[in-house]
């Protein structure tokens, strides 16, 4: 018998990761913008947009407020439609031509105490984080694992759970839900529908910054392939 044995990523939920070159957009001056906003107000759009009462600083549904600084992505946009088009052009496994769109959603500016709660952007293909400043003592990002046994295996099976090596990245099916390691410019693209969360922030003298964005792709006829913020 030979010892070759194949393996299949069944029902996989891929999480794909790059770094943003940080000299390729204006990051200091959209952080500069970011941080002055949150000086105004630590809570930002807690009232109808307040993510389970996590009181955090994010625009969400808020871009035109006249409290607070305009975050001109213009730069960024175009740093964004480039990796975009890698990733739709020779990442994904497609069937046939299509055409997409992103939206920067969100940003998000975290300290000490506050968290986001399990949510997602169901209504998009695919959803990104993007770190834009994130430091050593910054919480990472956890995904919450769609196979409805996940968080039910330590208990059931404690034997399987407790032998397998639960750090791999191969066992994560084990797990409720997993943490991806990133570092400050990495950006992650993830499907829409996986539920992602942030557990509270320690103490930490830097905001823990991201930026949010949805991408959409419908038939080639409709022809988008646009941005929007």
């Amino acid at each position: 018998m030979k010892n070759d044995f194949t393996k299949t990523d069944l029902f996989s939920c891929p999480i794909y990761q790059i770094r943003i070159d940080p000299n390729s957009y204006d990051k200091e001056k959209i952080l500069k913008d970011i941080k002055y906003n949150k000086s105004l107000k630590n809570t930002r759009n807690n009232t109808q947009y307040n993510f389970d009462n996590c009181d955090i600083h994010h625009s969400y549904k808020d871009f035109d407020n006249k409290d607070f600084r305009i975050i001109n992505y213009e730069k960024l946009l175009v740093v964004y439609q480039e990796i975009f088009n890698f990733f739709f052009d020779k990442v994904l496994f497609t069937s046939k031509e299509f055409s997409w769109k992103f939206e920067i959603v969100n940003y998000s500016a975290i300290t000490e105490g506050q968290y986001l709660p399990a949510h997602n952007h169901i209504e998009a293909a695919f959803a990104t984080v993007h770190y834009l400043n994130f430091k050593d003592d910054h919480k990472f990002t956890s995904f919450d694992n769609p196979a409805i046994f996940a968080p039910y295996t330590k208990h059931i099976q404690p034997e399987l759970y407790n032998i397998l090596n639960n750090m791999a990245i191969d066992n994560s099916y084990l797990q409720g839900g997993v943490e991806i390691s990133v570092e400050e410019d990495d950006i992650l693209i993830f499907p829409g529908a996986l539920n992602h969360k942030i557990s509270a922030q320690g103490q930490t003298k830097e905001p823990r910054i991201t930026l949010s964005t949805n991408l959409e792709i419908f038939p080639l006829k409709e022809e988008y392939n646009e941005t929007r913020i």
